[in-house]
Order: C-alpha cells, then structure tokens, then sequence
C-alpha cells in the first residue's frame, strides 16, 4: 500500500496540536507571567470600563444599572461635543507633526555624506528623549505667556501687534498646545524612518539615480512606497496617542479657557476624580476605545487600498 504524500496514518490535526503544544512546553511556561500581568493590568480594567459604563458609580459603593443612561448622555453633552471637536483637531494636526517633521528630518540626515556626521545629527535628536516630558511642558507653557520668549520674538520683529497670552486667548489655546515644542520632532518616528531608510538597498538607490529619479523624485517614488509599513505604523501610534491624550492641558490649561482645550479623555479624567461621576467617566473611555479601534481599522485599510 503506497502512503499518501503529508499523510501520515493514524494521526489527526488535534493530536498534532497536542504534540506542538508539548514539545513547546517550556516556552508557554515562560510566557504564562507576563500573560497574566498583561490580562490584570490591561485587559482587566476595560473589562471593568465597559462593565461600570452602564452604571451609576461613584468609585466607592455599589454601582447600579442604568443601561445606556450614560452614552445617551455623553452623545447630548456640549462639553462632549466641544471635547470631540477639539479632539479631531488635534489627531488631524497631531497625525501631521508626527508623519512630515520626522520623514524630513530623516531624508536630511541619511543623505548626509559622512557615518561620523549621520551619527552626530541622529544623535541630536535623539538625545532630548532623556528630558522629562513634564520639564518640556513647564519650559513651553513660560514660552506661550505674555512676557515669555515668543511675545518678545514678536516684538523684536515689528509684530507686536500680536503678542498676548497665547494659552489664555481660547481662540489660540488649543493650537498652541497641538503645536507645542515646534519644529517638533519625535525621536520614536525619527529613528523609525531612519531604520527604513537604512533598510532599502544601495542597488535600488542607485538603478533610480540611472532613471534619472534624484532628489525630490527619488523620495515621492522610492523611498515613500519602501517606507510605507513605517509610515503606516506611526500613523496608528499617532491616531491612538493623539485620542488619548490630555497630559498638556491638562498641566497647562486645566482644559480652559472655558473648555477650548478640553478633550474627551481630559473630560473622562476631570468626570471621574473631580466629581466623582465614574460611571459616566467608563461611559466616556469605552466611547474612546470605540473611536480608537474604528480609527486604527480605517487607517489599516486604506494602507492596504494605496498597495
């Protein structure tokens, strides 16, 4: 009898799967701590996010059921609304910065002629990720203040016209958060790029100068469609961490003036330890994580159309 070819007898794809799964015992043993820690300290609290958003809870007592009380309430708010708007600004704004100044900055520096003066200039940039984001914060929001750095730049210009307070003018508050620390470059997104870069072969590089595509053209042609898993990837990082974030207003503004900088997650915050409401605080961040999984699935799909 002639056995067939990947057929063995007597065995069975879930006998099989027993068997990897023994044979690779001790790396699931391994494996089995950090799981747990990451079921505990990530999974667990949006369980209990989604859980407590249909409740009224305090953070204390027992929280009661009050079905989708909550969303309907986060849906009619204008606080919400005005968070949401404020929102979509900056993970417009925000996905820009983090996309365009660091490509550029990465462009420059790895047709720099020279190691020694590519590892000087990455360095560079490199180096302010070891200042304390809070520092940066402080430093920018004595910056932005009527007698700070940019005030005086203006005046020294003949554009005193403009100088006022640019964090206590609601017309300006948001913006100059968004584009606090600019010409802003982020040295995660740099030295993402740069690895790009330094990943595409010099025979690609060089059959474009043959075709003639140099400078510009050799970037729009070459090295964007190559950089394209990385630039994919930043835009996802950058969606995420543009919806979730409210460090800066929340130590620079507190969400004002009156609520041109507050943003959803800085309102979850304010709900939750300020008034204590957590159950519309849950409501709030499942809303968020909502937004958050939409958003990275339609940033996904058009970076697989544009293949």
């Amino acid at each position: 009898m002639t056995a067939v070819p990947g057929f063995r007898p007597g065995s069975s794809p879930r006998r099989d799967t027993l068997a990897r799964l023994r044979r690779g015992w001790p790396a699931y043993l391994f494996l089995l701590p950090t799981l747990l820690l990451v079921g505990y300290f990530s999974y667990y609290p949006a369980y209990i996010a989604v859980t407590r958003a249909f409740t009224d809870w305090d953070g204390l007592n027992v929280p009661n059921f009050t079905g989708v009380e909550n969303f309907q309430r986060a849906v009619s708010d204008p606080v919400m609304g005005q968070a949401t708007l404020n929102m979509a600004i900056w993970v417009v704004l925000g996905l820009i910065l983090a996309l365009l100044p660091p490509l550029l900055i990465s462009e420059l520096i790895f047709h720099l002629r020279g190691r020694r003066r590519q590892y000087a200039y990455r360095t560079l940039f490199v180096i302010p990720i070891v200042i304390p984001s809070l520092v940066l914060l402080l430093v920018w929001g004595s910056f932005y203040r009527s007698d700070g750095l940019l005030n005086t730049l203006l005046g020294s210009v003949g554009l005193g016209g403009l100088r006022h307070d640019w964090l206590s003018d609601p017309g300006t508050a948001l913006y100059s958060l968004i584009f606090l620390g600019f010409p802003y470059v982020d040295a995660f997104n740099f030295l993402l790029l740069y690895a790009g870069l330094q990943g595409i072969p010099q025979d690609v590089f060089d059959a474009a100068k043959i075709d003639g595509a140099t400078g510009w053209r050799r970037v729009l042609r070459v090295d964007l469609p190559l950089l394209r898993p990385q630039l994919g990837l930043i835009a996802v990082l950058a969606i995420i961490g543009n919806v979730q974030y409210f460090i800066s207003p929340l130590v620079l503004t507190s969400g004002g003036p009156g609520f041109a900088t507050t943003v959803p997650a800085l309102l979850m915050y304010f709900t939750a330890t300020r008034d204590g409401e957590y159950g519309y605080a849950m409501a709030i961040a499942v809303l968020l994580m909502i937004l958050v999984v939409a958003l990275t699935g339609l940033s996904r799909w058009i970076s697989r159309g544009s293949r």
